[in-house]
Parts: C-alpha cells; sequence; structure tokens
C-alpha cells in the first residue's frame, strides 16, 4: 500500500511537471477566459491625428511582382482593449501617389475595418459613408495581399504581449 502511494505521488509529480513545462513562460498563451467566451463588442476610438510627414514608416513586403510600395506608421500601432489592432497604412502606388487610410484589424474574426481615408492635399481625414468588417478569408488573401501579410504579423500566435514584441514581428514578419 505504502508503495502504491508513493509511486501515485510521483506520477502525479512528473504530469505537473511535464505540464508546467509545455507553457513557455509559466503561462498557457492560448487560455481563454470566462470573460473572452462572451460576444465581442468594438470600443469606439477617435481617429488619429494625420501623418505630418516626419514619421517613421516601414515598408511591407509583399513578394517581388508586387509593384506598389505599402508602408506603415510605426508610431501608428496601438492594441486596444477590445482585441483590435489600429494602424496608419499607406499603399503607394508605382509614381509615389500617397493612398492613406486607418484602418484596424480584429484578429479573433479575421476581419478588417477602414476607418477613413487620407486627403493628402487638406492633411485631414474623410470618413466613409460605410465603414463595416470585411472579412479577410482565403480569396481576399488573394485580392488583398497587402492586408494578409498584416494580419499574419499582427494575429499569428496570438495578439503581441507588448510593444517589444510588435516591433519584432514587424521587422521579422512584414518587413524581411
Amino acid at each position: 500500500m505504502k508503495y502504491a502511494k508513493t509511486m501515485l505521488t510521483t506520477l502525479l509529480l512528473v504530469i505537473c511537471t511535464l505540464a508546467y513545462a509545455r507553457n513557455d513562460n509559466g503561462y498557457n498563451k492560448h487560455y481563454i477566459g470566462p470573460d473572452e467566451d462572451a460576444p465581442w463588442q468594438e470600443q469606439e476610438v477617435s481617429l488619429p491625428a494625420y501623418p505630418k510627414g516626419n514619421e517613421q514608416w516601414a515598408d511591407i513586403y509583399i513578394s517581388q511582382t508586387y509593384s506598389g510600395k505599402p508602408k506603415i506608421m510605426l508610431d501608428s500601432i496601438t492594441i486596444n482593449p477590445d482585441k483590435t489592432v489600429h494602424y496608419i497604412l499607406n499603399q503607394q502606388s508605382e509614381q509615389g501617389i500617397n493612398n492613406i487610410t486607418a484602418e484596424a484589424i480584429h484578429c479573433k474574426s479575421r476581419s478588417v475595418k477602414i476607418f477613413a481615408f487620407g486627403e493628402d492635399v487638406n492633411k485631414r481625414w474623410i470618413q466613409p459613408r460605410k465603414s463595416d468588417w470585411k472579412v479577410i478569408g482565403t480569396i481576399l488573401n488573394q485580392l488583398d495581399k497587402v492586408r494578409s501579410v498584416l494580419y499574419q504579423t499582427f494575429c499569428e500566435d496570438g495578439l503581441p504581449f507588448n510593444q517589444k514584441e510588435l516591433m519584432e514581428r514587424i521587422k521579422t514578419r512584414a518587413m524581411r
């Protein structure tokens, strides 16, 4: 009887050690807490200031054959409490014409929303008449390669935990 208790205790300690070792930093990154099962509710966010020209932009690498020059404004990237990533994107044409948008990605629903378009002459935002969340599906990945890369950067492996991890992801996944 004493031998069986000792074996059972040892077995439980080994199981607990293995379960703890599976977590990278002592916590489970994929744990879904009770509040995360609730339906998602978007929080209203005000538009960022229009870019003045002295901001730091990072080029986004799409492919060798992609003809545009997409850029993301590094200072504009924020992760909001509603689990959306907000950013300012410039899908610059081959001729250098700016196409600036204020956008957000919601990772859990695999969707993107454009909040405003930039009007480069008067340096102001123009809000669209209808601004809905649009799913980034497998078909859209072929049509909208820029947002596909942004989704992979921000959302694969879960949302970044802090600004340092976010910048590291941009360097390794989006800039290449």
